[in-house]
């Protein structure tokens, strides 16, 4: 059928160039594809050499080799390339083919030689490849396990950590679907389903949980961060998938948990401990205060046994709190003036005990000092507001604003006689360094009605900080 069609014709719908050479590998025949693609003349190219052709692109040993090869009878030259630089186009990546032929009518053997333009597909194949040596190189130098996998969760890429850290093979990998790696210890049906169904286009899934019985490196709490990257240009879906290998950080944190259980076992022991030493040394103070005459010496016991009785009381809730070195404010410093109060009372006087305030955590060394405070506040009261009453009420106020407690120990005594010296013993001398151990402020205000002490306390992070200087008053 084709020799009946005019080979002219056949030639002119050709979008590819077409030389046709002699024995000589002269130009014979030029299509005008040819002449347009490389803009030259016919006549600057018919009957000439084609090593000569236009600055000697095509003066190449290689090329005049695979050449003369199928000129001798060798098979078919099939996708020769030339990267070259040419007069009038620029650079341009030709592709060859080249075949011979014979005329109808018994003439001489013909080469026939077809270019094809591929400069955009080879620059864009080089292209591709630099990224995919680049891709794999940064997918190489992760530390953790990489995979990318398509949308029907085969692999494509496997990091070299991957390989290493699960000891498998290329070969055991690349092309394999994500079930079916290893024995199987990736076909998770929750992980399975979050690959392919849960997570959109886009989206990263971070902080995935599995522990598993690996074949060659045994169990394994792994943490899996996942993300669908979806190509519109084919509509395919690739999935990153990193892994990260936490069984040595839960190991250990395991191992820092059980550490710090024990060492708060230990500490809640020790503070119970505290707690009885504390109630020990007061009771035998106790004792000791009955047997003394002078009545001076015997307040001075009782207010020392007041003082071991309100460090007692915090490690007193403490211990009940099963807490280390936190209490509740209200609580404890309501037990110790509730504590103050018992040991203070005399017959024929009948106290009220009214607390009001809000729930506040303090840290043990915070409480200490307050607590000594309070019971040196509270002391006072008993020792000048009540003289010759036979009831009365004594109050504390909790209040919580800005990060600053405000503590007021009020009652309503006939008050503080102007002309007292009241600061000049050493319970106010205690005060005042206990106040500026916690950067406290004192107020004092004083009445026919009553006297109240107003404490500001800053509730700063930076109190566990103080310098032993300050600590020291």
């Amino acid at each position: 059928m084709l020799r009946k069609i005019d080979p002219a014709e056949i030639v002119a719908s050709l979008n590819e160039s077409l030389l046709v050479l002699n024995d000589r590998l002269e130009v014979i025949f030029v299509n005008d594809t040819f002449l347009e693609t490389f803009g030259v003349d016919r006549d600057a190219t018919l009957n000439r050499p084609l090593a000569e052709l236009g600055s000697g692109q095509w003066a190449r040993a290689g090329l005049t080799s695979a050449l003369e090869a199928v000129k001798a009878g060798g098979p078919p030259l099939k996708g020769y390339l030339i990267d070259a630089q040419f007069p009038v186009i620029g650079r341009r990546v030709m592709r060859l083919n080249a075949r011979m032929t014979r005329p109808v009518d018994g003439g001489a053997p013909q080469l026939l030689v077809a270019f094809e333009d591929v400069t955009v597909e080879t620059d864009l194949e080089h292209a591709l490849d630099r990224q995919r040596r680049v891709s794999k190189g940064v997918i190489d130098t992760l530390r953790e396990p990489f995979l990318v996998l398509d949308e029907n969760l085969v692999v494509k890429t496997a990091s070299r950590s991957f390989y290493q850290k699960f000891r498998v093979e290329e070969h055991q990998t690349i092309g394999l679907p994500l079930v079916e790696l290893g024995n199987g210890q990736w076909n998770i049906p929750a992980l399975v389903e979050l690959l392919t169904n849960v997570i959109p286009d886009n989206i990263t899934v971070e902080n995935y949980e599995i522990t598993h019985d690996f074949e060659s490196i045994g169990q394994r709490v792994m943490s899996l961060n996942a993300c669908k990257i979806f190509r519109e240009g084919n509509n395919s879906r690739t999935i990153l998938l990193a892994l990260e290998d936490l069984t040595d950080r839960r190991q250990l944190e395991a191992e820092r948990e059980a550490a710090l259980a024990q060492a708060n076992r230990l500490l809640v022991e020790l503070n119970h401990r505290v707690m009885n030493s504390l109630s020990m040394i007061g009771s035998v103070i106790a004792l000791e205060a009955r047997n003394l005459t002078d009545v001076e010496c015997r307040a001075a016991f009782d207010r020392m046994r007041a003082r071991i009785g309100a460090v007692a009381a915090l490690y007193r809730n403490l211990s009940h709190a099963g807490s280390i070195d936190t209490v509740d404010g209200e609580k404890y410093l309501s037990a110790l003036l509730e504590g103050v109060v018992a040991a203070n009372q005399r017959r024929g006087l009948k106290l009220e005990l009214d607390v009001t305030g809000v729930s506040v955590p303090l840290s043990t060394r915070l409480a200490v000092p307050l607590g000594l405070i309070i019971n040196e506040l509270a002391t006072n009261s008993f020792k000048y507001a009540f003289t010759d009453r036979e009831n009365g009420v004594l109050g504390l106020r909790m209040e919580l604003a800005q990060e600053v407690l405000k503590l007021t120990v009020w009652d309503n005594g006939v008050g503080i006689d102007a002309d007292a010296r009241v600061d000049s013993g050493l319970g106010q001398k205690l005060t005042s360094a206990f106040c500026r151990q916690i950067d406290a402020t004192l107020e004092r205000e004083s009445g026919a009605n009553g006297t109240s002490h107003v404490l500001s306390v800053p509730l700063r992070p930076t109190f566990d900080e103080l310098s032993p200087a300050s600590a020291a008053g």
